[in-house]
């Protein structure tokens, strides 16, 4: 029997294929029509969308493709799909009723590059206009239907407010949920369920978070809402002695789906970022399958093209970034370590896993605009400033700081011992802080408005270092009770630090730096890069990237601006009408909160802070006399007024 030949789609008319899966038994085979349908806001076929996980094309089957829709006799081609796919057919296949879906696997040619690109930018239209979307989980197994069970009895009784991170229980419920204790088998049963190839795919995120009407998790033949799934899984997180990290990471894994659904996206920093675990089987898929979750302002005029290839696709992101927003902040996700050698150093490989998270709560440029420029393939012009050098590298921070108390504190005691010294000195006090500091990059709850208890408090990590810093009992002893941290600081330390090395500077300062920083690179405050960056000089013309860095001392614009005063701390607050974090400065003895920076001085001629919507959290600068409008860059921070003030801004040219 031949190949099913797909005839072109007119684009213009806005047409898309839709698959009409006809009746059969379970074990009969499997049978399609496959129509072109017009889709837009005026003219909604009705149809379903599936959500499902690829599966490997190594391991495929056919289906028939009918000549003619309701003649079930005749079979005129066939279509091979993924085994995953054929069993979805299977278990979605009425008996005596037509079932009419969107499946990307036979709605799309997927031999036709054009094609599958401008398909791609009709995922929106698709998944929010469909009638409703069922994802796919796979067959049953012995234990996922106890699993679809419970979470459809936890979860109808559960309501989970994700942008406060909380969840509330019916108190009219009749489910027992004092009583809800879980044996490990139990509990294996979830996460083997949330262990399923669907969590791990990078082309659901969109698919789940643009669909406007009901969502279906369908297991086998169990099926439970995708609202009731969510909450359960919320609820469940809850009980942390109820499973072991690998089980609590699985369980977290699968509600990141659910609140990226619920908060929204607002740049594509930011979903690469969140995204970056997912699995796809094309790297251009890395950027592709994200672009429809984006406001269009957001896009950055990238458009999904299969022609070109991957490290193309990653490398206009930057040019694209700097065109339309004047920012390097992606640069922070470099890393030599990960790079692929046919990616220039300062392109991130977003085709590989970003073990590294990056910094937070950092403004080294102080959000200055970037100037750069492409000089040629693969070379990019970058200005900045040479802060200082890199002195001494040591790899003695664990892969992972243990979570027993006894032996995180002989971990942390090495560190004060190596880093800070054994005597009680105001210099020691000095390191110690900057240890603290270090370890954490900053992240304390105090650096965030309203306090963020999700991260470590300042008082109480500087304590715990204090205190075993002054402790003089054998190493074998136990530390003594008020001697201790929480798991949840730990577990933020070694997110922190995996990945990273400790570091001084010739000017004396602590850091981290990625593996495979050396003695005699560079650390570099770039403008529109909020983080400083380790750049290493192949000769006097051009330098690699490293990777991010923090250092102590440097991460909030001192590079460019000077000390910030004593009483003046930056810090992130939450601005709930924008739905936004912001930088701005808090006054410690008064607690009063500022946009304007005291070490900036006055506008220069003709500039001034203009009215816009959110003006209560970020200055925006236009020119009277130029006509020129900067948005939130602010002119003080211009090349030209850095070096008036003395900076030393110099270009570099990275490869």
């Amino acid at each position: 029997m031949a190949d099913y030949k797909y005839t072109p789609l007119d684009e213009e008319a806005g047409e898309i294929r839709l698959l009409t899966l006809l009746p059969g038994r379970f074990n009969t085979p499997i049978c399609i029509t496959l129509e072109t349908k017009i889709l837009s806001s005026k003219k909604i076929p009705k149809f379903t969308a599936l959500s499902y996980a690829w599966g490997s094309d190594l391991d495929c089957l056919d289906i028939h493709v009918v000549a003619k829709r309701g003649v079930q006799g005749v079979k005129s081609a066939t279509l091979s799909v993924t085994r995953n796919l054929f069993e979805g057919l299977k278990h979605l296949r009425q008996k005596r009723r037509a079932t009419v879906l969107w499946i990307d696997q036979l709605c799309v040619d997927q031999r036709n590059l054009e094609e599958r690109g401008k398909q791609v930018l009709r995922m929106p239209d698709i998944y929010s206009l469909a009638q409703g979307v069922i994802v796919w989980l796979g067959p049953e197994s012995v234990d996922s239907n106890f699993a679809m069970t419970l979470l459809n009895n936890v979860g109808q009784d559960v309501t989970v407010d994700w942008a406060a991170w909380e969840c509330y229980v019916d108190p009219s419920s009749t489910f027992d949920f004092d009583g809800l204790h879980l044996s490990s088998q139990q509990w294996l049963s979830i996460t083997n369920l949330l262990s399923r190839s669907w969590f791990e795919r990078l082309w659901v995120v969109q698919e789940i978070c643009l669909a406007t009407k009901w969502v279906c998790m369908l297991c086998g033949f169990k099926s439970i809402p995708s609202a009731t799934f969510s909450n359960a899984i919320f609820y469940l997180r809850g009980k942390y002695d109820c499973y072991n990290a690998t089980q609590r990471d699985i369980l977290v894994g699968a509600m990141r789906l659910s609140r990226s659904k619920a908060q929204g996206w607002f740049s594509l920093e930011r979903v690469l970022h969140e995204t970056r675990h997912r699995k796809c089987s094309n790297k251009k898929d890395r950027v592709y399958a994200v672009l429809s979750l984006l406001p269009e302002r957001e896009r950055l005029g990238i458009h999904p093209d299969y022609t070109i290839s991957a490290p193309d696709v990653f490398e206009n992101i930057i040019l694209q970034r700097l065109k339309y927003k004047a920012t390097l902040s992606m640069l922070h996700f470099c890393s030599t370590k990960d790079r692929s050698r046919d990616i220039p150093s300062w392109v991130p490989d977003w085709s590989t896993d970003h073990k590294i998270s990056p910094f937070q709560i950092v403004s080294a440029d102080f959000g200055a605009r970037a100037h750069a420029y492409s000089v040629s393939k693969g070379v990019l012009a970058v200005t900045g400033v040479r802060v200082t050098v890199v002195h001494e590298v040591k790899n003695d921070l664990p892969r992972s700081i243990p979570e027993d108390r006894t032996k995180s504190a002989k971990v942390f005691r090495q560190l004060l011992s190596t880093w800070v010294g054994q005597d009680h000195s105001d210099s020691s006090l000095s390191k110690l802080h900057s240890l603290c500091v270090t370890l954490c990059a900053g992240m304390f709850s105090e650096k965030h408005i309203p306090s963020d208890y999700s991260w470590p408090i300042y008082k109480h990590v500087h304590d715990y270092l204090s205190s075993l810093h002054e402790w003089s009992l054998p190493e074998s002893a136990e530390p003594p009770e008020l001697c201790s941290l929480s798991l949840g600081v730990i577990r933020t330390i070694n997110t922190i630090t995996r990945g990273r090395l400790l570091i001084t500077t010739v000017d004396g300062r602590l850091g981290l730096a990625p593996e495979g920083t050396l003695s005699g690179d560079l650390v570099c405050v770039m403008l529109g890069c909020r983080s400083p960056l380790i750049l290493r000089s192949n000769n006097s013309l051009s330098h690699e990237v490293v990777g991010e860095c923090y250092i102590d001392g440097i991460m909030a614009g001192e590079a460019l601006l000077g000390e910030l005063p004593r009483n003046q701390m930056l810090v992130e607050k939450y601005f709930p009408d924008h739905r936004k974090n912001y930088y701005v400065l808090v006054d410690s003895d008064t607690g009063n909160i500022h946009l304007q920076d005291p070490r900036l001085g006055p506008l220069p001629a003709g500039w001034r802070i203009g009215n816009h919507e959110e003006d209560d959290a970020i200055n925006w600068y236009v020119n009277d006399i130029t006509g020129e409008d900067f948005g939130f860059r602010d002119p003080r921070l211009e090349p030209d007024a850095l070096r008036a003030r003395g900076v030393e801004i110099q270009e570099f040219r990275l490869v």
